[in-house]
């Protein structure tokens, strides 16, 4: 998914969710795509996660809408793009039972609009007490990192989900929301560090993985996608 060719096969999906101006501008930006970015000297990459596609998926998509200028669009509109693009990912079609972003769509915006979304997240959570401590100390240790070099921050997160992997306390299911998490932190973090770019603090997106990992994996990196570019294009509603 990294090069222009397979970009230009979810184009014709794209067309489908967005207006005439913003699939052009869309086709145009994948066009254009060189490829420069900053180097960081560490993949982001972790075999050792069994959800690790959950954040090299994560960037797939934010590669192939980079750049365009979506600060007109909605909160739905941004889900009809995420879903059209993921659903063409021949890795995430292996996971049948995907729900759709679109169908997320008041979560989304709740979680778009608050500040503190993750705590409420977590306190709905289907993970146990000792699951959801895990996390929150994650969390806080990641936004203490957050000027800190991308090597450092990949070595907390992948310590960490090595104590995750080998922890006798969490059911799988907790361990595949938790590592699904981390995956897509992990990953997100390398793609603004790499572009040079301020790494927003907010957990918006941290919280919206939670969320839809509840049901897989597929929609808890979508749900982190569509949080995300709105926070990061203030796009409320």
């Amino acid at each position: 998914m990294k090069n222009l060719k397979v970009w230009l096969v979810f184009l014709p999906l794209l067309t489908i969710a967005c207006t005439d101006d913003s699939s052009t501008e869309i086709t145009e930006t994948a066009q254009e795509f060189k490829g420069v970015k900053k180097k960081v000297g560490i993949s982001p990459r972790n075999t050792a996660n069994p959800y690790d596609l959950a954040g090299s998926a994560h960037n797939d998509i934010l590669d192939i809408i980079d750049d365009t200028s979506i600060n007109s669009y909605s909160i739905e509109d941004i889900a009809a793009v995420i879903d059209s693009i993921s659903a063409l990912n021949p890795d995430l079609a292996l996971f049948p039972n995907d729900t759709t972003v679109s169908s997320k769509l008041s979560e989304i915006t709740w979680i778009v609009n608050d500040n503190d979304a993750i705590t409420e997240v977590l306190t709905t959570s289907t993970l146990g007490n000792s699951a959801k401590s895990s996390l929150t100390s994650f969390v806080n240790s990641l936004l203490l990192a957050t000027d800190d070099p991308y090597e450092d921050i990949y070595a907390m997160i992948v310590g960490y989900e090595t104590n995750v992997i080998n922890s006798t306390g969490f059911t799988s299911e907790e361990k595949q929301i938790l590592l699904t998490t981390t995956s897509v932190v992990r990953y997100s973090v390398y793609r603004k560090k790499r572009e040079d770019k301020d790494w927003d603090t907010s957990v918006g997106n941290i919280a919206a993985t939670v969320s839809g990992a509840e049901e897989g994996l597929v929609l808890g990196l979508k749900m982190a996608v569509t949080v995300g570019l709105c926070q990061n294009h203030n796009i409320t509603q």
